[in-house]
């Protein structure tokens, strides 16, 4: 059944034993993210996750309908999230279209397909299915994210005013899973829950707002794609003294890379480094970055340069190593990649 991005977790939420697959597809990345998290929420705490990607199940198209139908090791619910990358979703197709088909019900499968359009015959096959939602995340517009916010503060046991929820829009460029982050850090420092709401005071974004964490994450996103391995090591020294979020960094790094794919894939249809990365749409203060950057990678490396970023957070959810140190190790050697292609 095809639904609208805003009701799919009601929706599921509803029907939750009849829905084997729900799909999130659109150009909006992030978007997609954030409502898979939302979907899992639930049962992340008494669930066992199961991460899968292309890889797993592009030449074996029956392991997915295998694994929602596999036993815990300790008896427990299971769900499973598929990340697919731009692109991949067409292989898939197989293993998604046999999940449907079996007669068997499973564990629910949460599939991210970004960049997968509506129309097409994958699209049509989940929307046809009794079992399964898919909806389109397109673009959040800061009406959208302002009124998700509020959403999102509500479960925490926040209150926020429809002005605070625009101002972390803003703060956040509509990035609901920032957004969602940001949300959290105010309702833990308020000791904020919905048997205990608070409402925050106006400044409580110039004390633990996103802008400045995002400065210094930038820092460190730009030092290792322009390869620039010494800059990025002071910014890693900041940082450790600082703090800050990987899984933040991770999608602030996710967001750039899906903008530079976008600008690379002008460049490659012949547009020029220079005009490209001077349009409008790119925030002045990045555009130099991006004309490096766009000397330094290749659409192919941009892709796999995705790739590895996702495979990262899955990595820091179930390695049980630091997240810092896997993400220093990352960074360095995207740096040094950089470096070598310069």
């Amino acid at each position: 059944m095809k639904v609208k991005p805003e009701e799919i977790v009601r929706r599921y939420q509803a029907a939750a034993d009849r829905v084997r697959l729900i799909l999130l597809c659109g150009p909006n990345v992030t978007r997609c993210q954030a409502l898979v998290e939302e979907l899992v929420q639930p049962m992340a705490q008494s669930a066992e996750r199961v991460d899968m990607t292309i890889s797993d199940i592009a030449d074996r198209p029956g392991r997915l309908n295998d694994e929602a139908n596999s036993a815990s090791l300790f008896g427990d619910k299971r769900y499973i999230v598929v990340r697919l990358n731009s692109g991949e979703a067409v292989r898939a197709t197989a293993a998604i279209e046999a999940l449907l088909a079996s007669e068997t019900g499973g564990d629910p499968v949460f599939v991210i397909a970004p960049g997968m359009g509506d129309k097409t015959a994958l699209a049509k096959s989940v929307g046809a299915a009794p079992d399964a939602l898919i909806a389109t995340c397109y673009e959040t517009t800061p009406q959208e994210a302002g009124m998700a916010i509020q959403s999102i503060a509500k479960a925490e046991g926040l209150q926020l005013s429809r002005e605070m929820a625009q101002e972390i829009a803003a703060l956040t460029s509509n990035d609901l899973v920032l957004a969602r982050m940001e949300v959290e850090k105010i309702a833990l420092y308020l000791d904020a829950t919905p048997d205990n709401p608070q409402t925050p005071d106006a400044d409580i974004l110039l004390l633990l707002g996103a802008e400045n964490d995002e400065e210094d994450i930038n820092l460190l996103i730009q030092a290792a794609l322009n390869g620039d391995a010494a800059r990025l090591a002071r910014e890693i020294a900041a940082a450790r003294a600082q703090g800050i979020s990987e899984i933040g960094l991770i999608r602030i790094m996710l967001r750039h890379l899906a903008k530079l794919a976008e600008l690379r894939s002008t460049v490659d249809k012949g547009g020029n480094i220079e005009s490209v990365a001077g349009h409008p749409s790119v925030f002045f203060k990045e555009r130099n970055h991006f004309k490096r950057q766009l000397r330094i990678w290749s659409s192919a490396h941009i892709t796999r340069l995705i790739e590895r970023i996702l495979q990262l957070e899955i990595t820091m959810k179930s390695s049980g190593q630091p997240d810092q140190v896997l993400l220093e190790e990352e960074l360095l050697l995207i740096a040094r990649k950089a470096a070598s292609s310069r």
